[in-house]
């Protein structure tokens, strides 16, 4: 026993630097792609791939602080709970209950007007994603140049 807990400390440098090797290879294709994709400007590349990892480290410390409060996690959950009960009852009632208890779907109209565009914005700036911002970004940066 003690033989494997030494055995698994000597290994850890090991495993440490095949996770460093992972995550430089990752980096780099992320660079290769973002470049093909922008027409070839590698600074440019390696500026909004770290822009996308600064981005999503901002997100996770929002999360942490959302979580860690439980007055946000209740503001976060009353304005998604509304969207959550439509979109449940719009997939799981109409397409999946209704048929098999009636033999019909059921039918929930959609949203329209300031509520449609206000839950848009809210979900979005609860669950949104940088990557959306990245592309963005990249069409505006190569509008400028």
């Amino acid at each position: 026993m003690l033989t494997a807990i030494l055995a698994f400390f000597q290994a850890i440098p090991a495993i440490f630097g095949g996770i460093n090797n992972f995550v430089s290879k990752y980096y780099d294709a992320k660079v290769q792609i973002t470049t093909a994709r922008i027409g070839g400007d590698v600074t440019v590349a390696k500026a909004l791939v770290s822009g996308i990892v600064a981005e999503g480290q901002t997100r996770v410390e929002f999360l942490k602080t959302v979580s860690q409060s439980k007055f946000l996690m209740c503001l976060v959950g009353g304005f998604a709970l509304p969207w959550i009960l439509y979109e449940w009852k719009a997939v799981v009632w109409d397409n999946l209950v209704c048929p098999w208890l009636y033999g019909s779907p059921g039918f929930t109209p959609p949203m329209t007007g300031l509520v449609a565009d206000w839950s848009g914005v809210i979900l979005a700036g609860i669950f949104g994603t940088g990557s959306v911002m990245a592309v963005g970004q990249m069409f505006f940066n190569r509008r400028e140049r």
